[in-house]
């Protein structure tokens, strides 16, 4: 046991200073890896932060039924029935007509035009309804073929599929979400793309450098896994470090933010947990793309196999 905590410290010590000795690539695999980590962590925000626009943009699209004035309670408790046994409804709820009332007279108290435009033509003008939300969007108009049916026809004074241009901002919302996330893909794959060939070449200068001290420890004896030891080492580094940096960057720019429709993703990404969780990946992902580089450029230029 002693002995393989002597060669693990050997090898970590071996691989310090192979960073150190190709600084100058050690920085230029840094900045392009962390790059990497900051496009994707910004990426997994906004993704975030959009999805919250469109759940909260998706409240406001409801199905609203209003009933004649003469409709029996019992009749709309049967439509409300039906909607709420269908799985594709969320949530139903239902407005008579004196509370449509108070609502309505709550939500323009400071306006006394109104008010007494409402008291001409009578309180009772304004009909029960049935707010209907659904789970899938794309199933709002189908779900309201429900109302539709000529059972109801009788006493539905109206049928409201949502609002229009709620409905264009969630679609616009949507097709900026699935662009940015293709674009992000993209500008990812090629700055990780970029950092596998630095990674790459920083450790095939690394072997040549080491040469024929790797020639000795192989007349020496040393293992396969002594001589690639530091070689990994050096790649995890670059990973560590640019994982660090990167999720750094973009977890305090989070928190700078001060933008009220931001406030969720900001709240979302300051639990500890999650924090945790994006250093951590970011960390690991750097260290897998240093892994790979190293493996590939360790395979091609250390030939290990030939003895």
């Amino acid at each position: 046991m002693k002995r393989k905590l002597i060669t693990l410290r050997r090898i970590l010590i071996a691989g310090i200073k192979n960073f150190v000795r190709n600084s100058w690539l050690s920085i230029a695999a840094i900045a392009v890896m962390v790059v990497s980590i900051i496009i994707i962590l910004s990426s997994i925000v906004m993704n975030v932060a959009t999805q919250n626009t469109i759940s909260e943009l998706s409240k406001n699209i409801k199905i609203a039924v209003y009933f004649l004035p003469d409709t029996e309670e019992d009749q709309i408790f049967q439509l409300k029935k039906e909607f709420e046994s269908d799985s594709r409804v969320a949530e139903v709820t239902y407005i008579s007509s004196e509370k449509a009332q108070s609502d309505f007279i709550e939500s323009n108290k400071t306006d006394q035009k109104t008010l007494q435009g409402l008291a001409l033509i009578g309180a009772d003008s304004l009909p029960a309804s049935l707010q209907v939300s659904v789970s899938d969007l794309t199933l709002i108009n189908s779900v309201a073929d429900l109302a539709r049916q000529d059972k109801y026809k009788d006493y539905i004074e109206d049928l409201n599929v949502g609002k229009q241009d709620v409905q264009r901002t969630i679609d616009d919302a949507t097709t900026a979400q699935k662009f940015i996330t293709r674009a992000s893909i993209i500008a990812a794959s090629i700055f990780v793309g970029v950092s596998i060939l630095i990674i790459f070449n920083t450790i095939r200068m690394a072997i040549f450098t080491r040469q024929e001290e790797i020639r000795t420890e192989k007349l020496l004896g040393a293992t396969r896994s002594y001589i690639k030891g530091p070689f990994l080492v050096e790649s995890a580094i670059y990973g560590i470090i640019s994982g660090i940096i990167g999720s750094s960057i973009v977890l305090a720019t989070v928190r700078v933010i001060s933008y009220k429709d931001f406030a969720y993703t900001k709240d979302y990404f300051s639990d500890p947990k999650i924090m945790a969780l994006c250093v951590l990946g970011s960390i690991l992902f750097g260290i897998l793309v240093g892994y790979i580089s190293s493996s590939l450029a360790i395979r091609k230029y250390l030939r290990l196999k030939r003895w």
